[in-house]
């Protein structure tokens, strides 16, 4: 049973567009792993305040 998790700042994707890009990362793995239903995958998306990613010792809040 898969399980795929992303993560993104918050508002980086619409729902229509985590739903999209769900299925096709279901169809990728279905493709690659014989036999597996795609009941069985699970993908769950992880929407972060951009102040609470850092990179290089920056929020990407004051990145951007």
């Amino acid at each position: 049973m898969p399980l795929v998790e992303i993560s993104l700042t918050e508002g980086a994707l619409t729902q229509e567009q985590k739903v999209r890009m769900a299925n096709q990362i279901c169809g990728l793995l279905m493709r690659e792993i014989p036999n597996l239903p795609k009941e069985s995958i699970s993908v769950i998306f992880y929407d972060n305040p951009t102040e609470n990613w850092i990179v290089g010792g920056l929020t990407i809040k004051d990145i951007v």
